[in-house]
């Protein structure tokens, strides 16, 4: 996650049981293992050490996951070739949990040799490596997030796909600019013939939605924004806080991916584009949670903890807290909150389902 540090909402600081929560995240990226090791195959033995970067990692067993396949491939074509792993992600990121992992008993780093673990800290709107570094580049569920919160007047929604007319567009720009900085970013780091691997949360054109594009997860944010106007009616959150909060966020769809590495020079000259596509996710597009639709407690159980997981800290420090006049009262709000939206899925399980549409995006550094 990226977010605005003025805003103080950091990347898994907050986020409540991030590694249980996270079977969503971690689908998709095991998902790409063997386009990751086909990527590792083209590249072929680099020197002085095969350098990968994961930006946006997170502080789970994902980011782990992110790695191991270009870890395990590259080994077994080059036995005794230095390796360097770089997780890179937000200052709040939990990084003690993240290289406890690394060296625990599921790890990579156990009983490996010549293979450096580090971290780059920041965020990956800039510069996080060397020039010409790095070999293998990957980002998984992360690009989605914005560079910094956008506030705008819309009491209507919470988020980008349901914004309208001048605010669609005015959102729309800060994501093109965000993304092509990102772009930019990786284009100085990856070295020539280096491979940039995205994996983030798009959308897909559907005629019946507003703006004409249907984004992964709409009936949770139509759900949390159901929870939050109720609260808000009720006098138990700041009418004024909330209308102008909006989730930073902006799932692309495929051709706003490939827009900028096509009509921006310096990215075209940069990149040769491999792949750019949406297409659903291998398991449960329709609903993510679709397997225990049949038991509405466990199924309210699992969206609360996986929305927990990804937007607590946005929710607590964007709307809660400066709804509260304490932090027990931000607390209580949070609280408040979960119990609303845990009983609104077990009310109606299906009718909130978080459809899922990956965006792939495989460019290789000319």
């Amino acid at each position: 996650m990226q977010s605005d540090s003025s805003e103080d909402a950091r990347s898994t600081e907050g986020m409540v049981d991030y590694d249980r929560n996270s079977t969503a995240q971690q689908g998709i990226i095991s998902q790409h293992a063997g386009r990751i090791c086909a990527l590792v195959d083209a590249l072929g033995l680099i020197e002085p050490e095969f350098r990968i970067v994961d930006y946006g990692c997170g502080p789970g067993h994902s980011a782990i996951e992110a790695v191991r396949p270009a870890i395990e491939r590259y080994r077994a074509c080059f036995p005794s070739a230095p390796i360097a792993v770089c997780h890179a992600d937000q200052p709040g990121n939990d990084w003690n949990a993240l290289f406890a992992l690394a060296a625990g008993p599921d790890g990579y780093l156990q009983g490996a040799t010549a293979l450096r673990c580090e971290a780059a800290v920041g965020s990956f709107y800039e510069r996080l490596a060397a020039e010409g570094s790095v070999a293998l580049a990957t980002s998984f569920t992360a690009c989605q997030w914005l560079s910094h919160a956008v506030r705008l007047h819309a009491p209507e929604t919470l988020w980008f796909a349901d914004l309208k007319g001048a605010d669609w567009e005015t959102m729309a720009v800060v994501a093109r600019q965000d993304w092509t900085r990102f772009l930019s970013c990786r284009a100085f780091e990856l070295r020539p013939g280096g491979y940039l691997l995205v994996s983030a949360l798009g959308a897909v054109p559907e005629a019946g939605e507003t703006n004409g594009v249907a984004a992964t997860g709409r009936g949770i944010y139509r759900a949390i924004n159901l929870v939050v106007q109720e609260m808000a009616d009720e006098g138990l959150l700041d009418r004024a806080v909330l209308d102008s909060f909006l989730f930073p966020l902006w799932f692309m769809t495929a051709a706003e991916a490939r827009a900028p590495l096509e009509s921006d020079p310096d990215l075209t000259e940069a990149f040769e584009i491999e792949e750019i596509f949406v297409a659903p996710a291998l398991n449960n597009p329709h609903d993510v949670f679709g397997d225990a639709v049949g038991d509405p407690i466990a199924y309210a159980d699992l969206y609360t903890g996986y929305t927990r997981a990804f937007a607590d800290s946005t929710l607590r420090k964007q709307l809660f807290e400066p709804s509260a006049e304490s932090e027990a009262e931000g607390e209580r709000l949070a609280d408040a909150f979960y119990r609303r939206f845990n009983r609104l899925y077990r009310a109606s399980p299906g009718t909130y389902a978080c459809e899922v549409w990956p965006l792939t995006v495989v460019l290789k550094r000319r």
